[in-house]
């Protein structure tokens, strides 16, 4: 359960790209790893989706996007289902063109040539943020910014630019209470911080302990004021 929405500074949304995800071949660890980095930085995550290696169900994603920041993971490498950069260039109305400083790095670095400098493409007017792990370079065109699906290579690009999206205004502090009741029995207790802290976005999450045998409860509290989150964490320890 979760209480009324905090608003927070910038929003964004993440498009994660690849077939193998809604194959269910791989677990998308990207999404939750940069939600939270995004939530370090004042950024709320709106929404999360996840599109197949196609060109323009891509494109469409990134059009339906309202977001201040849309993130782009996946499908930046040089073969036939890595159209990630051919998809945003439609959605954002711009035509593809190669940085050549990217495609010099990729030849004098990786020794990479011919088709393999696809990878240099970008939309036209793209900022190229550069790969400090892999070879494929990530790009920002307008409020969009594309990343390599690697988790190494997503985490090594996006540290660098961290910074450039924080918004020390909206800066959330949090609070975690861990209770081994379950959440039916505590329910009225939450219902009542709810009303009590109203400058408090709580939420409950349950699951399941390592042997399987009992559910615990995980209630995590948010807001901008630190004096009042800790007078609620205070509150609620005292009634579980």
């Amino acid at each position: 359960m979760n209480n009324r929405a905090i608003k927070k500074g910038k929003d964004a949304t993440i498009i994660n790209i690849g077939d193998e995800l809604l194959r269910g071949d791989i677990a998308d660890t990207n999404s939750s790893w940069l939600a939270k980095r995004l939530f370090t930085q004042g950024v709320t995550v709106k929404k999360i989706m996840v599109v197949g290696d196609d060109e323009d169900e891509i494109s469409e994603a990134v059009k339906s996007c309202k977001s201040d920041f849309v993130f782009v993971i996946g499908g930046l490498g040089p073969t036939h289902d890595d159209v990630t950069r051919e998809g945003v260039a439609k959605g954002v109305g711009k035509s593809l063109t190669r940085d050549e400083e990217a495609a010099r790095i990729l030849t004098d670095k990786y020794g990479l040539r011919g088709i393999l400098l696809k990878m240099a493409d970008v939309p036209i007017g793209s900022e190229v943020i550069g790969n400090p792990v892999g070879a494929a370079p990530g790009f920002k065109v307008d409020n969009v910014i594309v990343m390599p699906g690697v988790p190494e290579e997503l985490r090594g690009m996006f540290e660098p630019i961290a910074s450039s999206f924080r918004d020390d205004d909206a800066i959330m502090a949090e609070e975690w209470i861990l209770t081994d009741k379950p959440e039916h029995e505590i329910l009225d207790v939450l219902n009542e911080a709810v009303r009590t802290f109203t400058d408090v976005t709580i939420g409950s999450y349950p699951y399941m302990t390592e042997d399987e045998q009992t559910y615990k409860v995980r209630i995590k509290l948010v807001s901008r004021d630190t004096d009042t989150i800790k007078r609620a964490k205070k509150w609620l320890e005292e009634r579980l």
